[in-house]
């Protein structure tokens, strides 16, 4: 089945998801005291968030036929990513809030919900 630049499109989707995070991840690293996630754990989100930007950018511009495999690798590295952060969030129960709660749930619940649509997409 040959596939449209849109189906692609995707990845590129997830390039950007991935950058916005990295820039959303600021806001609990400047404010460590409000959202309770050490800096440290945070700084380790913001660079995996990078890298995933990176890998799904060269994914999208490198125009290859390959990229429902390079999909499947991307959506599983997010899921990978989502239990890390949620190891995170338990281990750093004593000291993480309400928001940091509220903060990192959002952002697993829209990487899980990106990474089942990639997943369903790369199987078609």
């Amino acid at each position: 089945m040959n596939h449209s630049l849109n189906d692609r499109k995707i990845v590129l989707v997830d390039a950007i998801g991935a950058i916005v995070s990295a820039i959303s991840l600021l806001i609990p690293y400047l404010f460590e005291e409000v959202f309770g996630m050490p800096k440290s754990t945070v700084t380790m989100f913001m660079a995996i968030a990078i890298a995933y930007s990176v890998y799904s950018s060269t994914v999208y511009f490198s125009n290859t036929e390959k990229w429902k495999f390079y999909l499947t690798i991307i959506a599983l590295l997010n899921i990978g990513y989502c239990l890390f952060t949620g190891y995170h969030i338990f281990k750093n129960l004593n000291t993480i809030t309400i928001f940091g709660h509220v903060y990192f749930s959002v952002e697993i619940l829209i990487i899980l919900t990106l990474s089942v649509f990639e997943l369903r997409l790369s199987r078609t």
